[in-house]
């Protein structure tokens, strides 16, 4: 029997900083363009997720404590990626607080992909 960390702490900080239930872009990785230019492609979903401040400790473990960006803390069950080259992903993208946020780091995963703390860096929109 596993225990579930996540849905514990969850439940005793949902009464502070609730869960929200947001839409998700999984990278599938990219074809290329009649340019050659890469067009990232995506799956979707829809995630409950909690989102917090980063931490000054989450920011020393990054290293980017003299960044420029809008940044938070997710806590997500499930396994969320960043950029990975090797597996040839973009990095997950999450809506919300009417923005794209995107999976910039993972800063933490409990079990078998039970749940993962990543970073997320605001985008800006284009239209």
């Amino acid at each position: 029997m596993s225990l579930n960390i996540f849905g514990a702490a969850g439940n005793v900080c949902q009464a502070v900083n609730p869960h929200i239930t947001i839409p998700i872009r999984f990278s599938t990785g990219s074809t290329d363009n009649a340019d050659g230019s890469p067009n990232p492609t995506y799956s979707t979903a829809s995630v409950e997720v909690e989102v917090q401040a980063v931490s000054s400790e989450d920011l020393r473990q990054i290293e980017n404590i003299n960044q420029q960006a809008d940044m938070r803390s997710v806590y997500v069950f499930g396994v969320l990626n960043a950029l990975n080259r090797p597996l040839q992903i973009g990095g997950d993208i999450l809506t919300f607080y009417g923005s794209d946020w995107l999976v910039t780091q993972q800063l933490e995963e409990w079990g078998d992909g039970e749940w993962t703390k990543v970073l997320v860096t605001r985008q800006i929109t284009t239209s």
